[in-house]
């Protein structure tokens, strides 16, 4: 399915427009330019930028992707789902219990 800029998150008329005025009129023209090109749009910092393409990973998870192998066979598979986050979550909290459980131990 193609997306249009508008669908990412954070990304409105205005700021569409904005993007267009440089180059960056699709999003298979943001992937293409990459974090530093869109930096050099006014508005858009490091951290604004790597958002927007965090974005657009989020909006292309779960859609239906094919091989061109499995095409001819018709057979479909779902693309993966980011299950780093997920785990790096719980790591912070297993990490973070740890150390309160070595504080308590020290006070005794």
């Amino acid at each position: 399915m193609k997306h249009q800029v508008t669908d990412i998150s954070g990304i409105g008329e205005a700021t569409a427009a904005l993007l267009a005025e440089h180059g960056l009129d699709s999003v298979k023209a943001l992937k293409k330019g990459g974090v530093k090109q869109l930096m050099s749009v006014p508005g858009f910092g490091e951290i604004r930028a790597n958002a927007v393409f965090v974005a657009i990973e989020e909006l292309n998870e779960g859609e239906i992707t094919t091989t061109k192998k499995e095409s001819g066979n018709k057979k479909v598979k779902k693309a993966p789902k980011k299950e780093a986050k997920k785990k790096s979550k719980k790591d912070k909290k297993k990490t973070e219990k740890k150390k309160n459980d070595k504080k308590k131990s020290k006070k005794k």
